[in-house]
């Protein structure tokens, strides 16, 4: 699953925006993209992106009546399998929760703007700069998870989708807690490919890979249990989430969509660096969504579904505090399910580099 190096991505990108500093060229494949009778006018830079440009389009439509749309241009070998992970995911979103994704318009290679890239073409939502309403965000999440299934009954998604500019995990997996197992440890190696060994840390991965996970995500499908695959977000984080300006109402984009577990989309709200780490979002989701049994275990689940997220934010940013967080996520869990394990989990206040 390895592409280009990630310093080689970053300066495609640099590349790619430095180019376009302000207006930003519609590539004729854009053009074709857009509804029928459509026409774009002008597009200029929009938004921030690591990975990619972003721009706004503004066009009118047949009627004449002006509209707006998303664009976002990817360069190398990275463009067409992450765009089309991407549409692909917030296709299957979009069905199944129309008010809460916005609609995905099409996608493709470039034919002359920048060589080698591909675009992403998404109806445009007006922002503003404020933190989802908690209430409507539980109400909407819930929802998008309890309208979505899996169409084949198992765990992952049928072509690759990316966490940011980094490829998961997706292969399909009639078991949750096999297919957790090999999501987080795709996450670890890219981790470790960043950072390097950290001798402290691989002990106690190796101890949750081996026990741990067994253990607490495997109760979910024990004594008759059942976890049912939904449609997931992926990367629900608040730079992932827009409010609607006119409405108030909150819209998810940036997918890195597949089928999982439902808890698993709420593992990033418990990550340090994101604002939504506030218990209250969680808090309201569980108003609209049960949690799953064993029901008392449920914030440790969140907690280890946390380390994901954190790896692949370790993965992409060298040094990132996310590795410190996940080993010190590892012992307290290693600690509370198996108190005889003293001889690595005594460690918990090592830092990384010491």
């Amino acid at each position: 699953m390895q592409l280009q190096g990630h310093d080689v991505l970053l300066r495609q990108v640099a590349s790619l925006t430095g180019s376009m500093p302000g207006d930003v060229p519609i590539d004729e494949s854009v053009r074709n993209a857009l509804p029928e009778g459509t026409t774009a006018m002008s597009a200029y830079r929009f938004g921030q992106s690591a990975w990619s440009l972003t721009a706004k389009i503004n066009a009118v439509d047949k009627h004449g009546d002006p509209t707006a749309f998303f664009l976002k241009y990817v360069p190398g070998d990275l463009g067409q399998m992450q765009l089309e992970g991407e549409f692909v995911g917030m296709t299957e979103l979009h069905k199944a929760a129309p008010t809460f994704v916005p609609r995905p318009i099409g996608w493709g290679k470039l034919k002359s703007v920048v060589p080698s890239s591909h675009f992403l073409l998404v109806e445009f939502k007006d922002f503003t700069p404020v933190l989802p309403d908690p209430v409507k965000l539980g109400e909407r999440v819930a929802a998008l998870h309890k309208n979505s299934s899996s169409p084949t009954g198992q765990f992952g998604f049928p072509i690759q989708t990316f966490d940011g500019a980094r490829p998961q995990a997706v292969g399909l997996d009639p078991s949750w807690t096999s297919f957790f197992s090999k999501l987080l440890a795709e996450a670890y190696r890219q981790d470790m490919e960043t950072n390097g060994l950290w001798p402290e840390l691989d002990a106690v991965y190796l101890k949750v890979q081996s026990q741990l996970i067994p253990r607490l995500i495997g109760a979910l499908e024990a004594d008759g249990r059942v976890v049912k695959p939904v449609l997931i977000h992926g990367d629900m984080w608040d730079g992932n989430i827009g409010t609607e300006s006119s409405t108030g109402d909150p819209w998810i984009f940036d997918c890195a969509a597949y089928y999982g577990h439902n808890e698993m989309d709420l593992g990033i709200w418990r990550a340090e660096r994101h604002q939504l780490r506030s218990k209250v979002y969680r808090r309201e989701y569980l108003r609209n969504m049960e949690p799953s049994e064993p029901e008392e275990e449920w914030d440790d689940r969140n907690r280890l579904y946390s380390a994901k997220t954190n790896f692949m934010h370790s993965a992409c940013f060298a040094g990132s505090p996310a590795r410190q967080q996940t080993f010190d996520d590892f012992v307290f869990l290693l600690r509370k399910y198996f108190p005889d394990m003293s001889d690595t989990t005594e460690r918990n206040n090592i830092k990384q580099g010491e």
